[in-house]
């Protein structure tokens, strides 16, 4: 058995991710996904956000996420995949490898704009650096 952690934002790089790996579980046998959504905190400066407009604003965030991961999870499931959907607030690339190994997942299929070296030196990529933090290995689709 198969369990694939499928880190997802909604964008079209994403998706083509998910298509990939519908077509490449057809070799895999039997699998399970793991779709993760994962949202970043609010940056704020100074004492104008009450703790409870901070509460709404990641509830808000949250909420935004699991209708992100409805869309694709209802893709991954009418292509008879077993798929689980995680929301989740903090630093991206930390929560997805943290997840990845939470929840026993034996790859990490997932998309990248490729915007090339002289970008990903520049900006750094949330691919490049989840390849270099986890142990398992990562399907990257461009």
């Amino acid at each position: 058995m198969h369990t694939i952690l499928l880190p997802f934002d909604g964008s079209e790089s994403a998706m083509r991710a998910a298509e990939y790996l519908v077509d490449f579980s057809a070799t895999l046998g039997d699998v399970t996904v793991h779709v993760v959504n994962v949202q970043t905190e609010p940056k704020l400066f100074g004492n104008y956000v009450s703790p409870t407009m901070l509460d709404q604003l990641n509830a808000g965030a949250l909420d935004h996420a699991a209708e992100v991961n409805a869309k694709v999870a209802d893709k991954l499931r009418a292509a008879n995949l077993a798929v689980q959907t995680h929301e989740i607030m903090g630093e991206v690339v930390s929560e997805l490898v943290d997840a990845a190994r939470k929840l026993g997942c034996t790859m990490i299929v997932m998309g990248t704009r490729g915007m090339g070296s002289l970008g990903n030196l520049v900006l750094g990529s949330v691919a490049s650096q989840v390849v270099h933090e986890t142990p398992i290995p990562v399907l990257l689709v461009k």
